[in-house]
């Protein structure tokens, strides 16, 4: 990947990001959080009554698995709400991956571990008004592993309108990565011009979302969305190295990118097979010529009054970036942008998945008797891919007991 490079004098321009604006920023994000604690009256809560505490526990184990990528992540959620209605949440992950990438830091023919620590943050109140309600919620995030660290906060709402038939949603969100190398090997040989050792990048985000949700009918929802995201910075990967004018050199993208996401899904429920089904579209576009599609289809059946299974189908297809090549040869050796990365490519995928959970009430009224509200969610996931990655299995176990 890319050594370090003498950094760049920033262009005044609304389209780059000045430490100044960055700042700004994130400090209107994170001050909005504080707004769920501020606000006046709370929609009422059954434990207001008791002034009892109550929550969920989740414990995940998640795993991925590709040519060249392993993935062992356990995951602890605790969700707790307030007498008053506040809501709290904390999600612990820690994942341990396995890989002989190169793009991952590998400079010989072997594997190596690595460990990332990812801890989020959320906190939420609902507010009566009048005949409607407003849920804002807040979050951070912060995650770190040997050569990578980021941190973003959010804040939004969802407006429930017409006796919560109709939500609006609105989300903005800030994020700051900071990108280093650490080569497992001896590093490759740097860039003309650089200094080897000296890697030091980051860059920022900004996102803007907004959510449509619709009772159609009892058995029939609607629900819309867009998010808007721009990057600015260092969107490269420290790692992958082309090859440009017969040299090895780390890959060049550009500085900003801004994406566009559309989404909708239509839910419905068939009582008398006890059956809902989910269509789910995506549509995507970017400032770098990547534009993507994405149809899914999911069906839940309740097999008996403990058991439910999820069956789903995922398309995913892709055109390529303006400054991908398929022979990373082909760029000129005055080529402003030139990258190695399987992602910028067109590509297609199919997915196909199975979820299995089984609600514990069958254990009411019996010793174990406080697991009766609790739940264990079993799924499997394939993925075909066309571009490099090649096929990639997800699985994961949940359970879940609230208390």
């Amino acid at each position: 990947m890319r050594t370090a490079k003498p950094r760049r004098a920033s262009r005044v321009s609304w389209l780059e990001w000045p430490a100044s604006r960055a700042r700004w920023l994130k400090w209107l994000v994170f001050g909005l959080a504080a707004l769920p604690l501020c606000c006046a009256r709370g929609v009422s809560h059954a434990d207001e009554v008791d002034g009892r505490w109550s929550g969920r526990f989740s414990l995940l184990g998640n795993y991925y698995w590709e040519t060249s990528t392993r993935v062992v992540a356990p995951e602890l959620a605790v969700q707790l709400t307030s007498p008053n209605g506040t809501d709290l949440s904390v999600n612990y992950l820690v994942d341990t991956i396995t890989s002989a990438s190169q793009a991952a830091g590998t400079t010989v023919d072997v594997s190596f571990n690595e460990t990332r620590h990812d801890i989020t943050l959320g906190v939420g109140r609902e507010l009566a008004l009048g005949d409607n309600a407003l849920q804002w919620r807040t979050g951070a995030h912060f995650s770190r592993e040997p050569d990578y660290t980021s941190i973003s906060g959010n804040v939004g709402g969802s407006l429930f309108l017409n006796e919560r038939s109709t939500t609006l949603h609105f989300t903005l969100g800030y994020l700051h990565d900071e990108v280093r190398q650490n080569f497992r090997g001896p590093p490759p040989p740097s860039n003309p011009g650089t200094i080897l050792g000296q890697f030091d990048e980051n860059f920022d985000a900004l996102t803007l979302s907004f959510g449509w949700d619709q009772v159609l009918r009892r058995w029939l929802i609607a629900e819309f969305g867009y998010d808007f995201v721009y990057l600015n910075g260092f969107l490269a990967n420290a790692y992958r190295r082309v090859m440009v004018a017969g040299a090895a050199v780390g890959e060049q993208h550009p500085g900003t990118r801004i994406r566009h996401t559309l989404t909708g899904r239509l839910k419905a429920h068939v009582a008398a097979t006890r059956t809902t089904f989910q269509l789910r579209y995506r549509a995507y576009l970017d400032s770098w010529d990547i534009g993507a599609i994405n149809p899914e289809g999911r069906i839940y059946q309740q097999l008996s009054r403990n058991l439910e299974l999820r069956l789903r189908y995922r398309y995913y297809k892709q055109t390529q970036s303006f400054f991908y090549e398929d022979d990373d040869e082909a760029y000129a050796p005055n080529a402003q942008y030139f990258t190695n990365d399987p992602k910028m490519s067109a590509f297609r995928s199919h997915e196909v998945g199975l979820q299995l959970r089984l609600d514990f009430g069958f254990l009411e009224g019996t010793a174990l008797d406080v697991l009766h509200e609790g739940r264990l969610d079993l799924s499997f996931n394939y993925l075909w891919r066309t571009n490099v990655f090649g096929d990639a299995v997800t699985a994961q176990v949940g359970l879940s007991v609230p208390f």
